[in-house]
């Protein structure tokens, strides 16, 4: 209605609103995808070990969790260690568990898990890694030994 008036100081005052929201919009989206792309972690999410049916999943409160789908008698294992991320050195290093939680994965397991499998397991993990990603691909590789495991996105 008023853009059909013919007044070109009403016209004039809608126009600056609609260019000064735009602006601020495209300002908002824009920093937005920037402190995204800096500050998220770029290894977070779910990932598919290829040489065996283990998957990892990191998350972005510093945490890893581990499901091994069959370790000895116990399948869907879940196993939640703590981890660190370094961006800019692109490492990553998973502790191993407190043997507080050892335990009580054990005993959840009904003695159907030896200490020494669950041991083994947890072992190729807790460790500090170099990681390196290529499209859906995360590669880690040991840092002491230099022994790299394969990773596909799920």
């Amino acid at each position: 209605m008023l853009i059909a008036k013919n007044d070109e100081k009403e016209r004039s005052f809608l126009f600056r609103i609609v260019i000064w929201t735009a602006s601020v919009l495209i300002i908002v989206v824009a920093a937005y995808f920037l402190i995204r792309s800096f500050v998220k972690n770029p290894i977070e999410g779910t990932w598919e070990y290829q040489d065996d049916n283990i998957t990892m999943t990191i998350q972005s409160d510093d945490k890893v969790e581990l499901q091994f789908d069959h370790l000895q008698e116990v399948s869907g294992l879940e196993v939640t260690l703590d981890c660190q991320v370094d961006k800019s050195e692109k490492t990553l290093v998973i502790q191993a568990p407190e043997q507080s939680r050892i335990d009580q994965i054990l005993k959840q397991c009904d003695g159907k898990l030896s200490e020494s499998a669950l041991d083994t397991a947890l072992s190729q993990f807790t460790t500090s890694f170099d990681y390196s990603m290529e499209r859906q691909t995360l590669t880690l590789t040991d840092r002491e030994y230099g022994e790299q495991m394969i990773f596909d996105k799920k």
